[in-house]
């Protein structure tokens, strides 16, 4: 890898005028020099170095991904499929604009705070943050901000926009689909009532409210943010099923550490218990049964937020981020084999 000075050497200038025009401050310089030193740049292989450009105070090029968890269950950050895909793609569309990607997570926000305020970033994208803490970052850097599945309110006309699903309409189109198939209890599992699952929540309600009949009945239970405690919860729902129960999960990795359980306690899915997921995860086609869940397109909510992030660092953010500050992504119906019409004649499989 070449050096400026090298590069220097070859063109028969000085290295302060190698360094003027890898900066753009050619005013100086005649057009056959700058000619004969991008030649020579691109010849030769040089490369900036990042520290370099922070010290210079030109764009650092790096992007801030931050991601607030609030399970207890460290290991299971990355390890979720839904985390890895979004970020695995934003980092591919950074690379490809010629940015880089900086990732931190933290479950104590104000550790995140310090951390994107104390680094030389051209913006940030956060993920499961609540509306105000990404306002706050925003106030903290004076960069851009965009928000990936922020719940709670935003300030009006707040700086911050999120990306995210229709959770409400999931939650909603997954119950009445399992009203329409028959099930006398449904039962809405999730770590807790909360963030984006306090909004799947919602659309459940709303569904049970319009759909469900006077026998049909909807409970939520909370199972609680590590595997020891959902291992407590599974063991008390298994000394309560009832002919007729689907448990929807309002994430695919519980729906399926739940199918684990209930297959080693001997408990057919979906002969006797109806299991259904939301996301759409690659593993929920490999679970057995396949799994029903809410599908949603993960690879359009990161290309969302690497676009609107850009264009808002180079000043274009235009009706996009000027005036949404959410932008909802659709969701849809995806039947497996987990969930089956429930009825006492000819119990019929739906499904892939």
């Amino acid at each position: 890898m070449a050096t400026i000075k090298e590069i220097a050497e070859h063109a028969g200038v000085s290295t302060t005028t190698v360094s003027n025009v890898i900066h753009g401050k050619t005013n100086k310089v005649s057009p056959a020099t700058i000619e004969t030193i991008n030649g020579l740049i691109k010849e030769m292989g040089y490369v900036q170095k990042m520290g370099l450009r922070v010290l210079s105070k030109e764009s650092s090029q790096l992007i801030a991904v931050v991601v607030n968890y609030h399970k207890e269950f460290r290991d299971s950050l990355l390890a979720d499929p839904f985390y890895g895909k979004v970020l695995g793609r934003i980092e591919e569309c950074l690379q490809d604009l010629g940015y880089y990607l900086m990732f931190y997570s933290e479950k104590d926000v104000d550790k995140i705070f310090q951390m994107v305020a104390s680094w030389d970033i051209d913006g940030v994208i956060a993920m499961s943050f609540s509306r105000k803490n990404c306002e706050k970052i925003y106030r903290l850097t004076g960069k851009p901000v965009v928000a990936i599945d922020a719940y709670g309110e935003a300030e009006e006309g707040g700086p911050v926009v999120n990306i995210t699903l229709d959770d409400e309409a999931g939650g909603y189109m997954m119950t009445k689909y399992l009203l329409e198939c028959g099930y006398e209890w449904i039962k809405v599992c999730a770590g807790r009532d909360s963030g984006v699952d306090h909004q799947r929540l919602e659309g459940c309600r709303r569904a049970m409210t319009e759909c469900g009949s006077r026998k049909q009945k909807l409970q939520f239970v909370p199972l609680g943010m590590n595997a020891a405690k959902r291992q407590e919860n599974y063991a008390w729902l298994l000394k309560r099923l009832e002919a007729g129960t689907a448990l929807f999960f309002l994430s695919d990795l519980y729906a399926m550490e739940a199918l684990s359980f209930f297959h080693d306690h001997g408990v057919r899915v979906p002969e006797e218990l109806g299991v259904a997921g939301f996301d759409n995860i690659l593993y929920s086609r490999f679970s057995v049964p396949r799994l029903t869940t809410v599908g949603q397109d993960v690879d359009k909510k990161a290309e969302l937020a690497v676009d609107v992030l850009m264009r808002q660092i180079h000043g274009e953010a235009g009706n996009t981020a000027g005036e949404q500050r959410d932008i909802l992504l659709p969701v849809t119906l995806v039947t497996r084999k987990s969930t089956r019409v429930w009825g006492t004649n000819g119990r019929r499989e739906n499904g892939l």
